[in-house]
């Protein structure tokens, strides 16, 4: 007994004595580097590590060896392993080792050679992170249960929260989440198969970015730790980088208002609008109803944001408010005189969302085009407001999309918009390509439907009202 307690205490000492690798250890190899290349180097090396995240350290315990390469491009900075490496180009090793680099103008999105090398290090380091399948608890947790139920059900039997789960290899480019914030949204009706062209690239701070979800992240992680206006930038991913995380670097304070060009028809007197998320009462879905005409023959989908006017504060009484509203609208731009039906199907004309006045969108269906609108009120959580506000305002910046008149029109980039504003997990099975079809399948799907009389603003009746998205107490309005 005391022989085995001996051995016991023997290897208990042993554990205590070994060191354990409990954080990320950036080791750099310094053969054949004088001593002013390695501290500079190290220097480099060492602010790199204190931009990182915590958890991000903790949880990729392993040692990254780095080294200087003399095979790389002319025009490339750094490239990381599957694993465990990271090689910079030898060629930018001179003009960081005198300071040079730190003054020496590039035309990449960062201004310096030094700050594209300190970015490069972020970067490669964020693709070892995302291929070690780092997932938090609960996330590994669902993502298990999804493999196994979808081995079991196949796509058809998943429930929605495991759609996008089951296939998932990276600890955050292929995050269901992620993409739809990136720009890869679900295609509809393909049971969350994502698309292949990415739309969001018209204010891209770096069109590498684009290449690929992987490269996505890793371009967004460089300019969230080096950028502190990211999070006025780009607010959704900057929030999904701070709760991955648990922590968020120093970052500017963003202003209230979020600018928008003024599609109006009053463009000339105010070009630029500007809405305050806070402002925002609630977000109805807009409807204008089905005609004849080919291209409206189902109707057109909108969303419609319920704009308290100043001073007022947030509750029914903004209803009121008409000349505040103002309606997000994904349209087909058409730059011509007449449009084409078949350049509509083929997806010749871009898809934009445009922001317009409450009052010129009645006009414009109910006296040009003869056709009703229904406004009905989405029960969202305040939160979900304001995000899907500021999801809004990015997507009206940055969007440049092909308008399909039978797979990508205003049902399916409204939904989109929904979606990727609210991250409301009831949206992420939800289907539908026709404007007057998406309370039908809101029915379809258990969702409850309003039954709105033709009488202006009466009360919406429900089936069912156990967690609705649409509201049961408040006014379906139809002009």
């Amino acid at each position: 007994m005391n022989r085995i307690r001996a051995w016991l205490l023997g290897c208990a000492l042993t554990l205590l004595g070994t060191p354990a690798l409990a954080d990320l250890q950036l080791q750099l190899q310094a053969s054949g580097l004088d001593p002013q290349q390695t501290q500079a180097t190290q220097a480099l090396l060492d602010e790199a590590m204190g931009k990182l995240p915590p958890r991000f350290k903790q949880q990729l315990d392993r040692r990254v060896r780095v080294s200087w390469s003399d095979t790389m491009p002319a025009d490339a900075y750094g490239q990381a392993s599957l694993v465990s490496t990271l090689e910079l180009n030898r060629r930018l090793l001179p003009g960081l080792t005198d300071g040079s680099a730190a003054t020496e103008r590039t035309n990449r999105p960062h201004g310096t050679v030094r700050e594209e090398l300190l970015a490069t290090v972020l970067h490669e380091l964020t693709h070892i992170y995302d291929r070690a399948r780092l997932w938090p608890r609960a996330e590994n947790s669902l993502i298990a249960r999804c493999k196994r139920q979808q081995g079991t059900l196949g796509k058809i039997g998943l429930p929605e929260e495991c759609r996008g789960q089951a296939e998932r290899r990276f600890t955050l480019s292929d995050d269901p989440r992620l993409l739809d914030l990136a720009g890869w949204q679900q295609y509809v009706g393909r049971r969350g198969e994502r698309e292949q062209q990415n739309g969001q690239f018209v204010r891209s701070p770096d069109s590498y970015e684009l290449s690929s979800p992987k490269e996505y992240i890793a371009v967004n992680m460089e300019y969230f730790l080096l950028d502190p206006s990211y999070g006025c930038r780009r607010p959704a991913l900057n929030q999904y980088l701070r709760e991955h995380f648990v922590w968020a670097p120093q970052q500017d304070t963003c202003a209230k208002g979020l600018p928008f060009i003024n599609a109006g028809s009053d463009f000339a007197r105010q070009p630029l609008g500007e809405i305050d998320p806070e402002r925002v009462y609630e977000v109805d879905y807009l409807l204008a109803e089905a005609n004849q005409n080919l291209v409206s023959r189902w109707g057109h989908s909108m969303l419609r944001l319920v704009i308290c006017k100043p001073g007022r504060p947030r509750g029914p009484d903004c209803r009121l408010d008409l000349d505040q509203s103002l309606v997000l609208s994904y349209r087909a731009f058409v730059n011509d005189v007449q449009l084409s039906s078949w350049d509509g199907l083929v997806g010749v004309y871009p898809s934009r969302l445009f922001v317009l006045p409450l009052g010129q969108v009645i006009d414009e269906y109910t006296k040009t085009e003869l056709r009703s609108l229904a406004s009905v009120p989405l029960k969202l959580s305040r939160d979900e407001v304001e995000n899907l506000v500021r999801q809004a305002a990015e997507m009206h910046w940055s969007y440049d999309g092909n308008y399909w008149f039978l797979s990508n029109n205003c049902a399916v980039e409204s939904l989109k918009l929904l979606r990727s504003g609210t991250a409301n997990p009831r949206l992420n099975d939800l289907d539908s390509i026709m404007p007057n079809g998406l309370l039908a399948v809101l029915k379809g799907r258990g969702w409850p439907t309003p039954a709105c009389s033709t009488t202006r603003a009466r009360h919406c009746a429900w089936a069912t009202a156990s967690t609705p998205i649409v509201s049961a107490t408040r006014p379906c309005s139809r002009y």
